[in-house]
């Protein structure tokens, strides 16, 4: 595979939804990646044996770069406690 074709893998990939990256079995998620690319007119059937053999050797380091993706769009929520409450602040000022 030249570099111009990972290129363009590549760039597939990191176009795919996050979700989809991360949610889809490995045959499944292959099989998205190669239609995508055949979607877009860059796969030419002779190289689609090639291709298929890259991404499953590559899933691990497609699916861990879409959890990092995943996590700098959305990261975890934290609860943040606010002591003393704020209902009691705005009694206390209200009364005051």
């Amino acid at each position: 595979m030249n570099s111009n074709r990972l290129r363009q893998v590549w760039e597939v990939i990191e176009t795919t939804q996050t979700d989809v990256l991360t949610q889809l079995n490995d045959k499944q998620l292959v099989q998205v990646l190669l239609t995508n690319l055949k979607e877009r007119n860059l796969l030419p059937t002779s190289e689609e044996a090639n291709t298929k053999a890259y991404l499953q050797s590559r899933l691990l380091l497609i699916r861990e770069l879409a959890q990092s993706r995943k996590e700098l769009c959305c990261p975890l929520k934290v609860k943040v406690a606010i002591h003393p409450p704020l209902e009691v602040l705005t009694r206390d000022l209200i009364a005051g």
